[in-house]
């Protein structure tokens, strides 16, 4: 007979074995040091063998045409090169001319950019295949890639031309940093893409087009020119562009006579294409619960109030708020056309978040490198000009201005600090050492605050000489929400030749090549 110590050795070892057999056979996830091969994880039965590819649509050619966006006149624009192209690409071929290899569509959620890609394949009569880059993220090794491959070449296999939709590009697109296994799961992931877009070079006839919310997190090798040669930014609607909206979504409905939409265009500003849409559907939903026959002003009224009581990023401007963004902007607009050596924007909008790529409409691309003192303070004066207005007309400050200060202050800094433009500081280089830094730290940010104090007392000034052109501005902008530099000279009386193109960087120019 076995004694019991026996007969528990025994226990202990059979339970060791067993749970090592079972480590051996089970899918190792990606750790440290990843050993599972794709092709280990393909001939798996079962759930993980149904993960190897990407889930890829190939639609039949879309029904939606241009004539059904509405609010993305501007984007529309940008794409009808393209249509053109695809729809009669000898026309092109014949000159030489060809296919952008890639567009991306950049803007905030819920403005249009899978439909406007939709309504592009639409246009041109062309197969639309669409994928979310999110379907590409996998936690097993070099799984990521393997999708990726077996979608592209499924696009390979099919028709041309066509156009390739990639949504959530940002989600496998992100800037490469090589850290944890996982950051290398990625990275192995977007090389495959890039890999596979550059092998569409030779495939003549497809068009891929991106969308992302986040175009400031994705790696430049995949927005560079060759690969996505093209930049479409969807804005949040202005006046027009919601009514257009509003009366796309009111079309087939039972609508009131009573109903305006041109007054509700003007009442839900700052509202997105998406969140107009639910306006429509909401005031539908009330007048049904209703037992109405037709929805009425009341049904809009409520819908629009339930928009007001949603989340701060999508609520509805109010009057009040209004005339101070108008104000603000206003006086930014006014000072970019009264000083010299400073580019002007094509346009001005109070539209909230109009700025797809989030950057202020004051921080145009820089066509001039070498910046002199006076092309700064320049900068500074209509950065500032926001805050300037306020103060004139309101008498105190907003925080609307918070992001002119930042930038505003990363000028000023960098004009002391780094360039001694002051006069007051020893020429301390690009990069001052700690016992520099710690010296002139007091001193210099004082020397910030009197930089920034001499460029608003400019900008004040400036705006109290031209009152009556700033209010004209403002008037503009309150009843318009955007409008183009050209109609602020007219309304301020200034010459319209002061639109013309300048040879040297807006506002924010250099804060944004510093920052890159």
């Amino acid at each position: 007979m076995r004694s019991p110590e026996l007969v528990i050795a025994i226990a202990a070892i059979a339970v060791v074995l067993a749970a090592a057999l079972a480590a051996t056979r089970r899918p190792r996830q990606l750790s440290a040091s990843p050993t599972v091969s794709v092709g280990a994880i393909a001939e798996e039965p079962g759930a993980d063998r149904t993960r190897r590819l990407v889930d890829v649509s190939a639609l039949d050619v879309p029904r939606l045409t241009f004539a059904d966006v509405a609010g993305l006149d501007d984007a529309i624009a940008e794409l009808r090169e393209v249509q053109e192209y695809l729809a009669d690409p000898d026309r092109f071929r014949r000159l030489g001319a060809e296919l952008p290899r890639g567009i991306l569509l950049c803007g905030e959620p819920g403005n249009g950019k899978t439909l406007l890609a939709r309504a592009l394949a639409g246009e041109t009569g062309v197969p639309f295949y669409s994928v979310s880059a999110a379907g590409f993220v996998e936690q097993y090794v070099g799984l990521g890639a393997a999708r990726i491959r077996a979608a592209f070449d499924e696009v390979r296999a099919g028709p041309v031309p066509a156009i390739v939709f990639i949504d959530e590009l940002d989600a496998i697109g992100g800037r490469r940093n090589g850290g944890s296994a996982g950051d290398r799961e990625f990275d192995h992931t977007l090389n495959q893409l890039l890999v596979e877009l550059d092998g569409f070079a030779s495939l003549s006839g497809v068009l891929i087009v991106g969308a992302t919310n986040r175009e400031e997190l994705l790696d430049p090798a995949l927005t560079r020119p060759g690969r996505f040669d093209r930049k479409v930014y969807i804005e949040r609607p202005d006046l027009r562009g919601r009514a257009d909206i509003l009366r796309l979504h009111g079309r087939g409905r039972p609508i009131s006579r009573q109903v305006d939409w041109d007054a509700v265009a003007a009442h839900t500003t700052g509202l997105s294409g998406a969140e107009l849409a639910s306006v429509v559907n909401d005031a539908a939903l009330l007048a049904a619960r209703r037992h109405r026959e037709r929805v009425a002003v009341a049904d809009v009224d409520e819908a629009i109030a339930r928009a007001a009581r949603g989340t701060r990023k999508s609520r509805v401007i109010g009057d009040e708020e209004k005339c101070l963004l108008a104000q603000h902007e206003a006086g930014h607009a006014l000072l970019a056309l009264l000083v010299k050596d400073v580019a002007v924007p094509s346009r001005v909008s109070i539209i909230t978040g109009s700025s797809a790529h989030g950057r202020s409409p004051w921080s145009l691309a820089p066509e001039q490198e070498n910046l002199t003192r006076r092309h700064l303070m320049a900068q500074l004066i209509v950065l500032l000009g926001g805050r300037a207005a306020e103060l004139n007309v309101f008498g105190e400050p907003s925080t609307r201005a918070e992001d002119d200060l930042d930038a505003a202050a990363t000028i000023a800094r960098r004009m002391i600090e780094r360039w001694a433009m002051t006069g007051r500081y020893e020429l301390a280089g690009a990069d001052p050492d700690a016992v520099t830094r710690a010296r002139t730290g007091a001193a210099s940010e004082a020397e910030v605050g009197k930089v920034l104090r001499q460029a608003e007392g400019a900008a004040r000034q400036i705006l109290a000489d031209h009152a009556a052109a700033l209010a004209a501005v403002a008037r503009g902008l309150v009843v318009d929400e955007t409008i183009s530099i050209a109609d602020v000279a007219v309304l301020a009386g200034l010459d319209p030749s002061m639109v013309a193109p300048r040879s040297t960087p807006a506002p924010l120019a250099t804060v944004a090549r510093l920052r890159r």
